[in-house]
């Protein structure tokens, strides 16, 4: 990015925080680190603009394996940081204050255990504008599980990005609240983008996540991520799955008329700007 502003992509593995405060089992630890090989790491080493620092938030008693491995992905990929404690807005605010040495702060939240496309950074790079506080949504996403996948328009996904202008106040980054309350704490501009430009994996140990996407043929999804993504299933499933998730979706509308109005700000919002 240009002098005005600085990136940086956060993603926490193992960190305790104040509602997961217990240290995870090895057993925990390996599955997902499986994901992060997997998913995240392939994800951030295709992307196509390197300006910008990932940082991957470790407990500081992370075991002398999982510090062994972490370093050997690190290389040239991310920057572990360890934590003593709570990871907590106040840690953030400083660590990422002190990073800083620009007028603007972009912080994109990511989970370990998910993807992002190639031209993820790029494109909120893209979409950045000088604000005093304002997130930025990229509302083009999928799912995958099982081999399957599913287009998900969410207009507060975990991927979305904080601007703030930290010349006039401290930062709070994206991490400041759980996302799907993101919009109490900064305005949120929606972008609509041509292909999903974020991946949930939704694997059984998830907290939150379920399907809730319609499903559609690999080809419109796995061209956009460099992470491999094996696929499964026929092309009568897909269409059968369709008819099914069309109808599910239908009854989530139903029950819940709220998510009609988070469909048309999805629908509704701007097109990503265009590289020059």
């Amino acid at each position: 990015m240009s002098g005005q502003a600085s990136h940086f992509a956060l993603t926490q593995f193992n960190v305790r925080t104040f509602w997961h405060t217990a240290e995870p089992t090895d057993e925990w630890l390996r599955y997902r680190l499986g994901l992060f090989e997997a998913f995240t790491v392939p994800s951030f080493a295709g992307q196509t603009s390197r300006d910008f620092t990932w940082l991957v938030f470790f407990d500081a008693l992370t075991p002398p394996w999982l510090r062994e491995r972490v370093a050997e992905l690190a290389a040239g990929a991310f920057e572990p940081v360890y934590v003593e404690g709570e990871l907590d807005a106040a840690y953030l605010s400083r660590e990422l204050g002190r990073r800083c040495t620009t007028p603007y702060l972009l912080t994109t939240g990511v989970d370990s255990d998910d993807a992002v496309a190639v031209d993820f950074i790029e494109t909120i790079q893209r979409s950045f504008a000088p604000a005093e506080r304002e997130v930025v949504n990229l509302v083009n996403g999928a799912q995958y599980c099982g081999g399957r996948f599913y287009l998900r328009p969410y207009t507060r996904n975990p991927f979305c990005t904080m601007v703030e202008h930290v010349e006039t106040a401290a930062p709070i980054t994206v991490y400041a609240d759980f996302h799907y309350k993101i919009d109490l704490l900064a305005p949120v501009r929606n972008v609509r983008t041509a292909h999903p430009m974020w991946l949930q994996v939704v694997h059984g140990r998830n907290i939150l996540n379920e399907i809730v996407g319609l499903r559609v043929r690999p080809g419109a999804v796995t061209p956009h991520f460099a992470a491999q993504l094996p696929e499964r299933g026929s092309l009568v499933g897909v269409w059968a799955e369709q008819l099914r998730g069309a109808l599910r979706i239908g009854a989530r509308l139903v029950s819940r008329p709220h998510r009609l109005l988070d469909l048309a700000h999805a629908a509704l919002a701007r097109t990503s700007p265009r590289t020059n």
